[in-house]
C-alpha cells in the first residue's frame, strides 16, 4: 500500500486537488442544474415547445432562399441516405457471413492498460480546472469580461488538446511506442473512409429506431431532456467567428480527439485486460455515459460499440472517426437547420 502511495502520489494529489474544489460547489451545481432546468433552453424542446409549425417548415422551403435550397438538398441526401441504410440491413439479414469478416487479425498488445487510462483521465481533468484557475485570475487582473460562451468553447479545446497531448506522452515518451499502435496510420486511407461513410448509412436506421425508442419511453415515464450547453450556444451565439469554430471544434476536432482517447487508447487497455468482446461492449457504454445524455444513451452507445468494432476490424482509427465526424456533421446540420426555422 505505502509503495502504492509513494508511485503514484502525484495521482493522488491531483485528485485530492479535485476533490478538495468541488467540495464547496456542490450546493451550487445544484442551483445551477436546477436554474437549468427552469430555463427554456432551446436544446431541451421540441419542435412545438419552440413554435415551430408544419406550415412555416413548408414556407421556410418554398422560399427558395440559398439556405431553402441547401437544406432541401440535404434532407433528400439524408432520406436517401435512411432508405439505403435500411436495404443494407435487409441483405444483412440473408447475407450475413458475407459482410462480417470470417476472422480478423490479431492486433499487437499494446503496452498500456487500464491504470494509465485512469492516470490520462486525472491529469486532464486536473489540467481542465487548473485552466480555469489560472484564466480567471488573469482576465480579472487584466480587467477582461469574456462572455460564458467563449469561455466554454476554449476552455472545452484546450481540454480535448491536453487530452491528446497527454496520450501521445505515454505512447511516445513513456512507453516509446509509435502512433500507429494507436491506430493512427494512413494506409488505405480513403478504403477506410469509405468503409467509415457506408458503415454509418447501414446504422442510420438502427440509430434513429434507438433514439426514438429511448425519446418515447422517457415521456411515458415523464422524463424531461436536459439542455445541451453545446447546441444552445450554436442558438445562442451571434459571433460568425465563433460559430465557424465551433462547427470544426464539433464537427471534426472533437470527433478526432475522442476516437485517439475511446477507441485508440482506453479501448486497447480494455480490450487488453477483458478482450475484444468486453473491450468493446464497455468502451461504447463509457463514450455514452460521458456524453451525459440519457435521452440518447442507447444510440450513442449502439455508435461507440460500431466504432470500436470497425477500429478492431482495420486497425486504423480513420474508418471510425469516419464515422464519428460523419455524424457529428449531421447533427450539426440539423442544428443549422432548426436555427434556420427560428429566424
Amino acid at each position: 500500500m505505502l509503495e502504492f502511495i509513494k508511485r503514484e502520489r502525484i495521482y493522488i494529489w491531483m485528485v485530492f486537488f479535485i476533490v478538495v474544489v468541488n467540495l464547496p460547489n456542490l450546493g451550487y451545481l445544484h442551483r445551477k442544474n436546477q436554474d437549468s432546468a427552469d430555463k427554456k433552453n432551446i436544446s431541451g424542446q421540441t419542435f412545438k415547445d419552440m413554435g415551430i409549425t408544419e406550415q412555416e417548415i413548408k414556407l421556410f422551403f418554398e422560399s427558395g432562399k440559398p439556405n431553402a435550397v441547401f437544406f432541401k438538398y440535404g434532407i433528400f441526401a439524408g432520406f436517401f441516405m435512411l432508405m439505403a441504410g435500411m436495404i443494407m440491413n435487409l441483405i444483412f439479414l440473408f447475407n450475413r457471413k458475407e459482410i462480417i469478416p470470417d476472422k480478423i487479425p490479431e492486433r499487437k498488445i499494446v503496452p498500456w492498460d487500464i491504470v494509465d487510462v485512469l492516470r490520462v483521465v486525472i491529469i486532464v481533468i486536473f489540467s481542465g480546472y487548473a485552466l480555469s484557475a489560472a484564466s480567471t485570475i488573469i482576465l480579472k487582473l487584466a480587467h477582461f469580461n469574456m462572455d460564458i460562451n467563449l469561455r466554454m468553447m476554449l476552455g472545452t479545446f484546450f481540454i480535448d488538446m491536453a487530452a491528446g497531448a497527454v496520450i501521445f506522452y505515454f505512447i511516445l515518451v513513456k512507453y516509446k511506442d509509435k502512433l500507429s499502435s494507436l491506430g493512427i496510420t494512413f494506409l488505405g486511407f480513403y478504403k477506410n473512409v469509405l468503409s467509415g461513410i457506408v458503415a454509418y448509412i447501414f446504422i442510420l436506421p438502427i440509430l434513429i429506431m434507438a433514439l426514438i425508442l429511448s425519446m418515447l419511453f422517457l415521456d411515458r415515464v415523464g422524463y424531461k431532456a436536459p439542455p445541451q450547453p453545446v447546441f444552445d450556444m450554436f442558438f445562442e451565439e451571434k459571433r460568425s467567428s465563433v460559430i465557424l469554430f465551433l462547427t470544426i471544434f464539433v464537427s471534426i476536432l472533437g470527433p478526432i480527439v475522442e476516437e485517439i482517447f475511446f477507441r485508440g487508447f482506453l479501448y486497447s487497455a480494455v480490450k487488453k485486460r477483458f478482450g475484444v468482446l468486453i473491450g468493446v461492449l464497455l468502451s461504447g457504454a463509457l463514450f455514452s455515459i460521458l456524453h451525459v445524455n440519457i435521452a440518447g444513451f442507447l444510440p450513442i452507445m449502439i455508435l461507440g460499440v460500431l466504432m470500436a468494432f470497425l477500429y478492431e476490424a482495420t486497425g486504423s482509427l480513420v474508418t471510425s472517426t469516419a464515422v464519428h465526424i460523419l455524424h457529428n456533421s449531421v447533427i450539426v446540420c440539423f442544428v443549422f437547420f432548426i436555427k434556420e426555422l427560428l429566424k
